[in-house]
């Protein structure tokens, strides 16, 4: 089983930018960026999987997820810089995420960077790290008890 870790930290935001009004852009679904309001973009940048135990039952998926805040040009920085402030206590240091039969921790504090401008957008991008350790029951991991 290969976790879907993507879909777990995209419900986290998505709850929270449906709350709030803000829309998000998700890789590979169609998305028409409003031209006069904040918006949000989600990317996934997964990383190859290793195992923590000799038997290689317990597999760790890490990776990175982006959340990059974009903000139309001539708006200012504050509203976003806000918005950025408001994702990264979403995913807070060793918080966990729940998905469909696994749980995730984010391994390292969201960051935002400095702005970046183009001539139509300020962009803020933040990215965490996240970790998730998949483990199947015990009776699965071939380890047998000796009793004395």
């Amino acid at each position: 089983m290969i976790p879907n870790i993507t879909a777990a930290l995209e419900s986290v935001l998505g709850s929270w930018a449906d709350g709030e009004g803000i829309p998000v852009a998700y890789d590979n679904i169609g998305f028409d960026p409003p031209n006069d309001a904040l918006y949000l973009i989600s990317h996934d940048m997964p990383a190859t999987p290793f195992s923590i135990d000799l038997a290689g039952d317990a597999v760790v998926y890490p990776g990175v997820y982006q959340v990059t805040v974009v903000a139309p040009a001539g708006t200012g920085k504050s509203a976003a810089r806000r918005i950025a402030e408001q994702v990264c206590e979403l995913f807070p240091k060793n918080g966990e995420i729940a998905g469909d039969g696994f749980t995730a921790w984010v391994t390292s504090p969201l960051q935002y960077s400095p702005v970046s401008r183009t001539v139509f957008h300020s962009v803020f991008p933040s990215a965490l790290t996240i970790g998730l350790i998949f483990q199947p029951e015990p009776s699965h991991t071939g380890i047998r008890r000796f009793s004395s």
